[in-house]
């Protein structure tokens, strides 16, 4: 990725130790390798090493041109280098000869033979003459040698590679002399510390290269004696280019088989000590020839030879010991034969797999082609249905929306009724005369009372049709409309109701019939059952059916009398049994047998909400007791309709929050002196009775929600919300008579029992501690009116008193029941 930086290399200048003969770079053919030298020689080098290690040192001044590096030599080296270059050069003149010889016919093989032992005689003269000449300092610095090392050079001069074990031997004996001190290091390298040049180099320190000092190949020798004689021979041969060619590469091979060798003797240390330790002896020779691929030694007894190294490491060998170390190497051998055993057991194995699964394979074709096309068109159809969904929901929102609008406008404005009654019934009452003189001129109010006289009229002679008994004033509701009215909200609602009857018109049935829809997913769990549970269908369904059930829900009103129950309705008959199989237990944990319910809970219930907070009147008795009896059906058939559920609260949310709307808008008791109310006929007096009824009404409806709405929420509604804000304030106000008890026996009536059955002493609950203090003082009122009294009024006034002692039992006050007895 980086470009190196160009170096400068100094060129070593080689300086010639005979004066007559010119320094000359030295050829790698003819480079005469010297044996190491000694220590004295190590000094003088030194010596002379630091004399000129200030003209040595690397500049970068120098020209990066010439690199080349020579090999320095002594004069004795090159002397014996220039004999065999010129023996070289006869040779090749002699080869020339040889081959205009060889034409001649069968003197050939002569001359040939006869030039080959010139040759040899003459490396062998040159081989002497050269280790005469140098034997004189080998002699001087030879010191005493051990067994092993004699061993050593023997095996060099023969030309043998020594094994491991003799090499490892000498390394540990040198080792050890190091180690006492009496060893010479070998890095020899003085660091220039005190030089100005920039760099420095190790290998510029390094005192191998001082003139006199030679490299050691002498253990390889006589193999490159034998490389030469060969290299003479294939020349003496040959002859030729070509020849000179393939002598060439030939070198180069053996070289590096040499150096090769070398590098694996020393790399193979360990292994052939362990080799030595732990085979047999005759485990150590394979077929004649040693384990570790050294030369036979000479044998004696027909068996061959081993070092003495390896004779040592044998010496301690028992019969018992090979044997072990033979089952050894059996069981070795057998784990490996059982592993090998199991693996080509499995192999079969999975290749009779393979085979099994191969016809396995074919014979599914036709049922995966089958099952392919299934799947690619039921992706086309439920694409084309959420398409076709996309487009007619928005206008599904904008009909059902119409639709509640409707309603609640319908429902607004009876309530605004309502109010304005009131309103007007107040200002015609008041004690302020001209008040009511000035309220006489206001014509759209005395139309209003016109209207509110009639329908009370009208509802009057259907009560007395039907003659219903123990009716007061204030318990019905005034939802009554005039014909026009009625006529416009029906002409709205059946455009409503006719525009989504057309709304699916141009679209198939397989598209907007919920039976259809039913069939397809249905065909595609009893085919595939386990892809339909994967893609979580049952989950999905209820929303995927929800535009229709809304649709077939526009004019769903169960306020409403003539409303249509939804287990009437198509979509429920075909949502009904879907998931169910005829004969086959029912799986809870089926999503599908939960579609109805699901249903219920994200669609019904969301619409019912709306209906409660918007649309219901809490003081029409007919629409209370159609949404708690909806209510209660849902909460007891529908699992999903529970505490846990989001909508469910939602929806008692909004119950809560249309009772105190109601609480706060629609509720008004008048307050009148006692002497008005005397006249049980006059206008004030009606007013206030038909509000008391009223609120008692509303009371009973609230309390109509018990097990529905928590009992808390619903106490501070009907307890301390009514009845004791409004109720029992317009009852103590009131002058005390039969009515007056006919209206605490209603309200007694209207407590759920419930309340009572938990409570462990004899007090109420505390909200009604105030509706028995009315109580008893009702009771002291009677016992006082008895002193005066009559025996007939005296018998009606001790019934009253029971009647009030049983209203303190029914509420669990049994504490002021004792007083009252008493």
């Amino acid at each position: 990725m980086f470009r190196k930086p160009k170096r400068n290399f100094r060129q070593r200048i080689v300086k010639n130790d005979s004066d007559d003969e010119p320094a000359e770079p030295m050829d790698t053919e003819e480079a005469d390798f010297q044996p190491e030298p000694k220590p004295d020689r190590q000094k003088k080098a030194k010596e002379k090493k630091k004399k000129d290690s200030s003209k040595s040192v690397l500049s970068f001044d120098h020209d990066e041109g010439d690199t080349s590096f020579q090999v320095k030599k002594s004069s004795h080296s090159k002397k014996v280098a220039k004999l065999l270059k010129k023996e070289s050069q006869l040779e090749k003149q002699n080869d020339t000869k040889t081959t205009v010889k060889t034409e001649n016919g069968s003197s050939n093989v002569k001359v040939e033979d006869t030039q080959k032992e010139d040759v040899e005689n003459h490396i062998k003269k040159l081989r002497e003459d050269f280790l005469t000449m140098n034997g004189d300092d080998a002699a001087d610095l030879e010191e005493p040698e051990s067994d092993e090392e004699g061993t050593f050079k023997k095996m060099l001069k023969r030309g043998e590679i020594p094994d491991a074990t003799t090499i490892h031997q000498i390394r540990k004996r040198r080792q050890l002399a190091r180690d006492m001190g009496d060893f010479v290091p070998l890095d020899d390298t003085i660091k220039h510390e005190n030089t100005k040049s920039r760099l420095i180099r190790e290998d510029d320190n390094d005192k191998s290269d001082d003139e006199d000092e030679r490299i050691d190949f002498s253990s390889n020798e006589h193999a490159i004696e034998r490389q030469k004689v060969k290299e003479n021979f294939l020349r003496a041969e040959h002859g030729s280019d070509e020849g000179s060619d393939q002598e060439r590469e030939w070198e180069e091979q053996q070289i590096r088989k040499g150096v090769s060798a070398i590098q694996q003797v020393s790399s193979s240390q360990d292994l052939y000590s362990y080799d030595q330790e732990s085979q047999p002896a005759d485990a150590m020779y394979s077929n004649g020839y040693p384990s570790n691929g050294g030369p036979i030694p000479a044998t004696t007894g027909g068996f061959p030879e081993m070092p003495k190294m390896m004779l040592k490491s044998t010496e301690d060998l028992t019969l018992e010991m090979l044997i072990k170390r033979l089952k050894d190497r059996l069981n070795t051998m057998d784990e490996v034969n059982r592993s090998h055993k199991q693996e080509a057991d499995k192999l079969e194995h999975d290749i009779e797999d393979s085979q099994m699964s191969i016809v396995n394979c074919e014979a599914s074709v036709p049922k995966l082609e089958e099952r392919f096309r299934f799947f690619q068109e039921m992706r086309g159809y439920v694409r084309d249905l959420v398409e076709c969904l996309n487009e007619k929901v928005p206008e599904i929102n904008h009909l059902e929306s119409r639709m509640n609008n409707l309603l609640k406008n319908r429902s607004t404005k009876f309530t605004a009724r309502r109010q304005q009654d009131i309103q007007d019934q107040c200002h015609s009452y008041m004690t302020n005369k001209s008040q009511v003189v000035m309220d006489a001129n206001d014509h759209a109010r005395q139309r209003r009372i016109a209207e509110r006289e009639a329908r009370r009229a009208r509802r009057r002679r259907m009560r007395e049709g039907k003659s219903i008994l123990g009716h007061h004033d204030g318990l019905s509701s005034d939802d009554e409309e005039n014909q026009s009215e009625i006529t416009k909200f029906t002409q709205e609602r059946d455009e409503i109701i006719e525009r989504s009857k057309e709304l699916f018109e141009d679209v198939v049935d397989d598209f907007s019939d919920t039976d259809c829809i039913r069939s397809r997913f249905y065909n595609w769990k009893n085919q595939y059952g386990d892809t339909y549970r994967e893609a979580y269908i049952g989950l999905c369904l209820p929303k995927l059916v929800n535009p229709f059930v809304r649709l077939q829900l526009i004019d769903w009103n169960p306020l409403d009398e003539h409303c249509k129950d939804i287990e009437e309705m198509r979509w429920y008959d075909s949502l009904l049994f879907y998931g169910f199989n005829e004969g086959q237990p029912i799986d809870q944990s089926d999503d599908d047998n939960k579609l109805l319910p699901a249903v219920v809970e994200k669609i019904i219930l969301p619409k019912l909400s709306y209906i409660a907070e918007n649309i219901w009147d809490p003081l029409s008795t007919t629409q209370t007791c159609r949404l708690v009896k909806l209510t209660k059906k849902f909460l007891r058939d529908y699992p999903t309709v529970n505490a846990q559920s989001k909508n469910t609260q939602n929806l008692l949310k909004s119950l809560v929050i249309r009772m105190k709307k109601t609480l706060d808008d629609d509720v008004f008791m008048p307050l009148y002196p006692k002497s008005v109310l005397e006249n049980r006929n006059s206008g004030p007096s009606v007013f206030f009775h038909r509000q008391s009824w009223t609120c008692i009404k509303l009371l009973g409806h609230f309390l109509s929600w018990d097990n529905i709405i928590s009992t808390k929420v619903l106490q501070g509604l009907a307890l301390d919300g009514l009845l004791n804000r409004y109720i029992l304030l317009g009852l103590q106000t009131a002058p005390f008579n039969n009515e007056t008890l006919q209206k605490c026996q209603t309200i007694v009536s209207t407590f759920p029992k419930t309340w009572f059955d938990d409570l462990d002493s004899d007090k109420t609950i505390p909200q009604l501690e105030t509706m028995c203090r009315f109580l008893m003082y009702a009771a002291q009122f009677i016992n006082k009116a008895i002193d005066t009294a009559s025996d007939m009024q005296r018998k009606d006034l001790k019934d009253q008193l029971k009647q009030i002692s049983k209203f303190l039992v029914n509420i669990h006050a049994l504490d002021h029941a004792m007083k009252l007895s008493e």
